[in-house]
């Protein structure tokens, strides 16, 4: 069930909320995910304000089951995030900052006072998951279709022509 906060109060106030979500209940990190099983826990903090904005800490973690990228069963991965964001009201707001302002370590955020702070974990979960993944025993041992490894082509050295021409 999603949980709508105020965000621009959590940060006013330095409030810290925790939580935690199953992810079978964030459809949009179930489209990368293999299964439904596993949550993820959130610590959300207010930080006051930071270079003239409200701003928050979220960190994020939890183990998620993807795919293998060879074999295609599942395997579990723990995934993490960790970042502060600067609260602005708009989008346009958020664009008119100016690029010199992008700091590493913080983002940009569009806040609410009706902030759905279940999405807000999911999609940084999304952003925390891995490009790739592969068991271990699927990286030492490829499984060939035939049941032995291809053997590669001999193919003749083009060098060899124009060493012949050299004589």
């Amino acid at each position: 069930m999603p949980q709508f906060i105020n965000i621009f109060e959590l940060a006013r106030r330095g409030e810290t909320i925790e939580g935690e979500v199953a992810v079978k209940d964030l459809p949009n990190l179930l489209g990368f995910t293999a299964t439904e099983n596993g949550t993820l826990r959130f610590v959300a903090t207010g930080l006051g304000e930071r270079r003239g904005l409200p701003a928050v800490d979220l960190d994020m973690e939890g183990d998620v089951d993807i795919s293998c990228a060879r074999c295609l069963k599942p395997m579990s991965v723990h995934i993490a995030s960790g970042a502060v964001f600067r609260l602005v009201r708009t989008e346009a707001e958020a664009n008119a900052l100016p690029i010199e302002d992008d700091e590493e370590d913080e983002d940009v955020l569009v806040g609410s006072r009706n902030f759905d702070l279940e999405k807000w974990v999911e999609e940084e979960a999304i952003l925390a998951l891995p490009r790739m993944v592969v068991h271990d025993a699927c990286e030492e041992k490829r499984e060939w279709s035939d049941g032995e490894e291809p053997q590669e082509e001999k193919r003749p050295n083009p060098f060899a022509a124009l060493a012949a021409l050299k004589k």
